[in-house]
């Protein structure tokens, strides 16, 4: 029932920093398409600063998805059909459920 999965960026050199939410995505949620969302905003997302990261893959997301549903922000993770995503800045990681998908993607540095 759709292709779900939660996205939570996170930056280890700024551990203090807190997810300030997760993004739900309802059919967006394969590997290779959160992959390709990643890396279209990644040149927007603030390293430094995870909540304005956030807030940049949001709106990529946002501007990806047709129409006003399928994308939202929750407080909790879950783990829907293709899991949770940990999208690390510090090194330019994407796990989904602990997995290696893609690595060495360069955020912005502003």
């Amino acid at each position: 029932m759709g292709n779900r999965a939660t996205l939570e960026v996170i930056n280890q050199d700024y551990s203090w920093q807190e997810t300030p939410c997760y993004i739900y995505v309802h059919w967006s949620g394969s590997p290779e398409t959160v992959t390709e969302l990643v890396k279209g905003a990644s040149s927007n997302m603030r390293k430094s600063d995870v909540n304005y990261a956030t807030a940049r893959l949001i709106a990529h997301i946002c501007n990806y998805v047709e129409g006003g549903l399928s994308v939202g922000v929750q407080k909790n993770k879950e783990d829907w059909d293709n899991g949770h995503y940990v999208i690390d800045m510090s090194n330019g990681n994407i796990k989904n459920d602990d997995t290696l998908i893609a690595e060495g993607i360069q955020f912005g540095n502003f």
